[in-house]
């Protein structure tokens, strides 16, 4: 292990190191913190960031684990580094020096979605991480292949379980055909497409540990998986393994979207010239590997191409499952984005009438479960949406679905959406002769648009200003809060239409319509908060809530318009002359300063009484927080800004003395993030069992040393103004130097146009004296 450390990739350290500290995992030497201040006497934990320490300290500190499945940890994320590292090698080879089936691995792993396909949970303890053997170039030129195939079902909590593998090598031979036992309660074997009964699983003995054992012997120096839409395989499998080779992802269809994957029948149609198998005939894995297997010699042996033009067969046969797909959508719903912690039990109560129920797991970590709801009949369907309580609103397909919530078992409350699987056909009846307008139709019409247009706009505009001050909007409202709590954040007589999240992760909204603007704008006055502006510079406050669950949560409560009141101006008074402008401006600022300069001071008081917890992992319930901090105070949970991300928590205390005792007891040195703010990292253990780790934060600066940057500013304040003085007074000597000097050269001027006179008269007399002596001459000849 020291060795392979020694070796290992910088990148693949700081992943290493910044995982232990993520699961709060503790060496000889404490954590990676503790380690620090032993270690490094100079710069202690100060400098923590592992990114920014040298390959010398990181590997000393890994060094310091000793325990088994700590060790197991780093051995797996130590190979899982090793396999990126020879993905890219994969990306870079040269076409001219790669071997055929090293062609096919390449076009694998540069599908577009083969990042986002094959990101495994590969860190986890049930995960085997393949080892590919030491000499990268021999690797590469393995000509070795196993494909394999499984058959999944169902189980109680959604996910899927795989209970038969098949693999096949390279000459199709079977080398392994065995039924798996799930470890969890199977509710739908799916007999009918996978040919798994309940019978065949009560004969069954091994576990995916068992068959992970059993793969290993097979996966080793170079072997390349084959298969079809693999990396579901590997996911129910447990396996992480770098050389693949994807059929779906391998071959695909002229003329058809990257993202329209061929399917494994339909492959062997248009490549082996069969059928994989009777129509309706349930799926045999071991036939299936033997299939993918198949397709990726004919490209290996034949030279066939792996881009296919699709025959006259298939496109009536897709036509027709598109119209069977239509028809049997009409007899269905569709649930999604269900919360991982809802029971399918619990879901049975979201519809009324017949049906049958059928839950699919994620299809990515991170994600969202959904269930096929299956009626007897279109009509049923259909009535048992509208019985559904809730706003009618589109997905991003057109497809009408409604927002629902409802009270689990265990009294939580979730909420999750119901969606039709076709379009309504009232909204898709559209006569062709009002589609086939004649060009001159055309223009007319959209010159007599333009004309009314500008009137038009203008009263729309009006009239949905008005409309607007009878509402308030809620923004900002996270996930777990349901609709009818929010009922309980405004006062009055009101209608809430909730609306969902514009992206995945992101907040809800709800408008809320009131029967007048006063009663509006009385609500909005009741709303205990201070009064902030929004970017647009619409009134708005932030509202903090206790949920019946016990929890906490914030959003926000923003009026629809600006206030009448500064804004009502007349037409005389708007044009004021530029004298009045500049008055009205400067007063509006100075207004505006107070004002901010109040909210400020409000908001640093309010500060004072908080904690934030932040980079807080996604599976570290609400519930658990609130052992993070000792003391009195409310909790208010706020969800991740992007998918997979972190989320945060504000901690509100009685007065700023309890929220400075509270960070004191957390334990822990206490360090500065980007804006100066004093934190600390909290490593703790969850109920399940497993570490985590998060950090608690001040929200404003401590006032000694606020009073110290206020000095440091007010001694750097007069150090400016002392070299303005400087500068003004180098000035003012050069000037009075200059003006020195004006005066001598006024002088001398002066002096010189005495000189200038004297010598003029001096050569007047001399002139003279000059005519005298002609004269004298003149008379003496």
């Amino acid at each position: 292990m020291e060795h392979k450390l020694a070796t290992a990739e910088k990148k693949v350290l700081v992943d290493l190191v910044k995982l232990v500290q993520k699961r709060g995992l503790e060496g000889e030497n404490g954590g990676w913190k503790e380690f620090l201040n032993v270690y490094d006497k100079k710069f202690g934990s100060s400098l923590s960031d592992p990114s920014r320490r040298s390959n010398d300290v990181l590997v000393a500190f890994l060094l310091t684990f000793k325990k088994k499945e700590d060790l197991q940890l780093i051995a797996r994320v130590m190979q899982c580094g090793a396999n990126r590292e020879l993905i890219e090698k994969f990306k870079q080879e040269s076409p001219d020096k790669e071997t055929p089936e090293q062609r096919l691995v390449r076009l694998t792993i540069t599908h577009n979605a083969y990042p986002t396909s094959y990101s495994f949970p590969s860190y986890a303890e049930d995960w085997f991480v393949t080892e590919l053997g030491k000499k990268k170039s021999k690797v590469m030129k393995s000509t070795r292949m196993l494909a394999i195939d499984c058959e999944m079902v169902t189980c109680e909590d959604g996910s899927e379980a795989v209970v038969r593998v098949g693999a096949v090598d390279r000459d199709l031979k079977v080398v392994l055909d065995k039924y798996v036992k799930p470890d969890k309660q199977v509710i739908n074997y799916k007999t009918d497409i996978t040919g798994v009964t309940a019978e065949d699983l009560e004969r069954a003995t091994l576990s995916v540990t068992d068959i992970q054992k059993k793969l290993r012997r097979f996966l080793s120096k170079g072997t390349i998986l084959v298969g079809h839409g693999l990396h579901n395989d590997l996911q129910v499998l447990r396996i992480d393994h770098a050389r693949v080779i994807d059929t779906s992802f391998v071959f695909e269809f002229v003329d058809a979207p990257k993202t329209h994957r061929p399917s494994l029948n339909n492959l062997c149609k248009a490549v082996l010239g069969q059928e994989l198998r009777m129509p309706n005939a349930a799926h045999n894995c071991v036939h299936d590997a033997a299939a993918s297997m198949k397709l990726v010699l004919a490209v290996l042996e034949k030279g066939v191409d792996t881009t296919i033009q699709k025959s006259e067969e298939m496109l009536v046969a897709e036509k027709k499952r598109q119209e069977e797909r239509q028809e049997a959508g009409k007899t269905q719903l569709f649930l999604h984005k269900i919360p991982l912690d809802v029971p399918s039990e619990d879901l049975q109560g979201v519809l009324k009438g017949d049906f049958t129920l059928e839950v699919k797991p994620p299809k990515k970590e991170g994600g969202y479960p959904t269930a096929v709801v299956d009626f007897n009949s279109p009509e049923e369907a259909n009535e048992a949406f509208e019985n559904v309580e809730g706003d009618v609103t589109k997905d991003k397909s057109g497809l009408p679905q409604k927002m629902v919530t409802l009270k689990l078992s265990s009294g939580l409350v979730a909420s999750l959406y119901v969606r039709k699987m076709v379009k309504d056909d009232s909204l898709s009846e559209i006569s062709t002769t009002k589609r086939a307008r004649t060009e001159e139709n055309n223009v007319s019409s959209k010159r007599q648009k333009t004309e009314d247009d500008s009137e038009e706009p203008k009263e729309a505009n009006v009239n949905q200003k008005e409309a607007d001050k009878t509402k308030l909007f809620l923004h900002k409202i996270p996930h777990d809060v349901p609709s009818q709590e929010l009922h309980g954040v405004l006062n009055g007589d009101f209608t809430l239409e909730v609306k969902p999240p514009k992206r995945k992760g992101g907040y809800y909204n709800a408008v809320v319509g009131f029967n007048s603007p006063e009663e509006a704008n009385k609500a909005f006055e009741n709303v205990v908060g201070d009064v902030a502006k929004d970017k647009a510079g619409l009134p708005q406050k932030m509202v903090a809530l206790k949920l019946s669950s016990g929890s906490g949560a914030s959003l926000y409560v923003r009026k629809m318009v600006q206030d009448d009141s500064p804004g009502e101006i007349s037409t005389t008074e708007r044009a004021p002359t530029e004298e009045n402008n500049v008055s009205s401006k400067r007063q509006k600022t100075e207004g505006e300063s107070e004002e901010t300069k109040e909210a400020n001071v409000n908001q640093r008081e309010a500060d004072k009484t908080k904690l934030f917890l932040h980079k807080i992992p996604l599976n570290v319930s609400s519930q658990e927080l609130e052992g993070v901090i000792t003391g009195k105070f409310t909790l208010e949970v706020m969800r991740p800004k992007r998918k997979g991300g972190y989320y945060n928590a504000f901690v509100v205390f009685n007065s700023p003395e309890e929220a400075n005792k509270a960070f004191d007891k957390v334990k822990g040195e206490a360090a500065k993030e980007k804006g100066g703010l004093a934190q600390k990292m909290v490593a703790f253990k969850l109920s399940s069992g497993s570490g985590a780790s998060l950090y608690v934060r001040k929200m404003v600066r401590d006032e000694s040393e606020e009073a110290q940057e206020a000095n440091a500013n007010h001694c750097e304040d007069h150090l400016k103004e002392i070299e303005e003085l400087k500068e003004k007074l180098k000035a003012k000597d050069f000037a009075n130097s200059c003006e020195g000097h004006s005066k001598e050269i006024e002088e001398l001027n002066q002096k010189l146009k005495a000189k200038e006179h004297l010598i003029q008269a001096q050569d007047k007399i001399i002139d003279n004296l000059k005519m005298k002596l002609e004269k004298k001459q003149s008379k003496s000849r």
